[in-house]
């Protein structure tokens, strides 16, 4: 029972065996083997957890480690390796100088002894920390392998669903050749039918111009009996064919068939035309894909799948542009971040840029930045769209005046360019309601009771601000100061006796209805501003 206490890890307790699992410092948790300055270094991971470098690397799944004491996982270092522990490696040669001379033996000391045997104890240190270097080039070698694969793997699964939604595709382009064909062949019947008709036509004509010269050479009663005779016969003829004529052309289905057949091919022509427009030349060097060049094989298919597009196409409007837009796959974003993006929508014939939304944008879309869309300052215009229960959502467009700080204010956070924005607030208060001169209250992006909105800009009071009391008017409250200065208000009844509110940027210019309606519902704190930005400048929409 002594010997077995000695040589095997297990002793014995309350009468049961129990392994002693971390009592010794100078062995690996995991696989209760001595550490040495060889091949079971010790290495500490950043939950302070010491195990053996073999130990560490079969932990290693997918560029994590998994500390098997606490379950914390740590990404696996650049370098490939966690850091050696080396004051413990340290404790352990400076101990096992020290036993070398010692007479008495031990389980441990013979591990260790094993261990260095094992490892090769006669290399130099020099050797075997240059060994250890090159371990540590085969684990990271094998980790980049390990991710090539995953990412190869992944990409034969997207070309895989590709070439299904392309069988899907060329399927419907088939059906639509089909249709083509099928078309093409009415045609050419309807066009054959039209050549035996025309034929029959000018036989026709030319029996009418022969009995036409015998009318004008007759000299006796009896040529003009077979002449009125002829006439009858040639002319009753004419009128059947020209009846069949006017019956049987155009042929209804052949025209038909044949108009939505080719409005059909030609939108598939001009898809196909706009895509290609949008993407990379194929023959394009693979080092302008991405500067840099990307760094794995999904960032370079993004990069090949994510259009292109210029600000000038969208002041033109080109066709690729209002495809894109359509489709959605328009962003914008800020010069100084790239986690945050607006989009794009047309409506009601007009270009749209709505807030930064609190996100990245989505992968394979077209990007552009917010100085080359939205203008520097007013005049602009603007929107607001308020919504309350069992109401839709409407659209107010506001322009902005210029040479007024708060005219430039109400910009940014109409777009979120400094951060805060009107989105997603509430109205919060109606003055005078149901008199002359009401308005209704907003603008409260903290705490949407009018008790907050802080200024995003400095000095709201300069500038050269109107005076309106008319309905429609916007003003804002700058004179309460900057703890306030983005609370605005919006005029839905003319003032009856003659005064008129200072401090006004802008103008309802349409959708004032909706504010008003809004100024009539019961709760005004159930009035929401679901969504604001500013109408881009462009084709669709001249500058104010």
């Amino acid at each position: 029972m002594e010997s077995a206490t000695k040589e095997d890890p297990l002793v014995e307790r309350n009468g049961k065996e129990e392994k002693c699992r971390g009592d010794n410092p100078e062995d690996c948790q995991v696989c209760m083997t001595a550490f040495d300055d060889t091949l079971q270094r010790p290495r500490t991971l950043p939950c302070g957890h010491t195990f053996c470098t073999p130990c560490v690397n079969r932990l290693t799944a997918r560029g994590q480690v998994m500390c098997a004491t606490c379950r914390l996982g740590h990404p696996v270092p650049e370098a490939g390796q966690f850091p050696i522990n080396f004051t413990l490696e340290a404790f352990i040669t400076r101990g096992s100088d020290s036993d070398a001379g010692s007479t008495s033996s031990s389980p441990r000391m013979a591990r260790r002894a094993k261990a260095g045997a094992k490892g090769g104890g006669s290399l130099g240190r020099k050797i075997r920390s240059m060994l250890q270097e090159q371990e540590a080039k085969v684990v990271a070698a094998l980790d980049a392998c390990q991710k090539v694969q995953s990412q190869l793997a992944q990409y034969q699964r997207t070309l895989a669903g590709w070439g299904s939604h392309q069988q899907q595709l060329e399927d419907r382009l088939q059906s639509v050749i089909n249709d083509s064909k099928s078309a093409r062949v009415l045609v050419r019947q309807e066009e054959v039918q039209v050549a035996v008709k025309k034929e029959e036509v000018q036989q026709e004509e030319q029996r009418l111009h022969g009995v036409l010269n015998v009318l004008r050479r007759v000299a006796t009663e009896e040529e003009a009996g077979v002449a009125v005779v002829d006439v009858v016969h040639c002319t009753h003829d004419a009128e059947e064919i020209l009846e069949e004529c006017r019956v049987m052309l155009p042929d209804v289905h052949t025209v038909t068939a044949a108009r939505r057949v080719r409005e059909a091919s030609m939108a598939a022509v001009e898809a196909v035309k706009t895509v290609h427009a949008s993407l990379p030349a194929p023959d394009a060097p693979s080092d302008a894909l991405s500067p840099p060049i990307a760094a794995c094989i999904t960032d370079k298919i993004q990069t090949l799948l994510t259009p292109t597009l210029k600000a000038a196409d969208l002041h033109k409007m080109t066709p690729a542009a209002r495809s894109l837009i359509q489709a959605g796959m328009v962003v914008v974003v800020t010069q100084m971040e790239h986690k945050r993006h607006a989009r794009m929508s047309l409506e009601d014939g007009r270009l749209y840029l709505h807030a930064l939304q609190d996100q990245p944008p989505p992968p394979c879309v077209a990007r552009l930045q917010m100085s080359e869309v939205v203008p520097a300052a007013p005049p602009c215009l603007v929107f607001l769209d308020l919504a309350w229960p069992d109401a839709a959502p409407s659209r107010v467009l506001i322009r902005l005046s210029p040479d007024t700080p708060m005219g430039r204010q109400f910009l940014l956070l109409c777009t979120g360019q400094r951060g805060p924005s009107y989105a997603h607030t509430r109205l919060w208060r109606v003055r005078n309601k149901g008199k002359a001169g009401e308005s209704v209250c907003g603008g409260d992006y903290e705490r949407n009771d009018g008790t907050g909105g802080a200024s995003v800009l400095p000095d709201l009071e300069g500038g050269q601000y109107w005076r309106s009391g008319r309905a429609g008017a916007v003003w804002g409250w700058a004179h309460r100061g900057p703890a306030h200065g983005t609370l605005f208000g919006i005029v839905t009844r003319d003032r009856q006796d003659g005064r008129v509110l200072s401090g006004v940027f802008g103008e309802v210019v349409r959708g004032l209805e909706v504010v008003v309606a809004a100024a009539q519902h019961q709760d005004i704190m159930e009035v929401s501003v679901v969504g604001c930005g500013v109408a881009l400048c462009g084709a669709l929409v001249p500058c104010p």
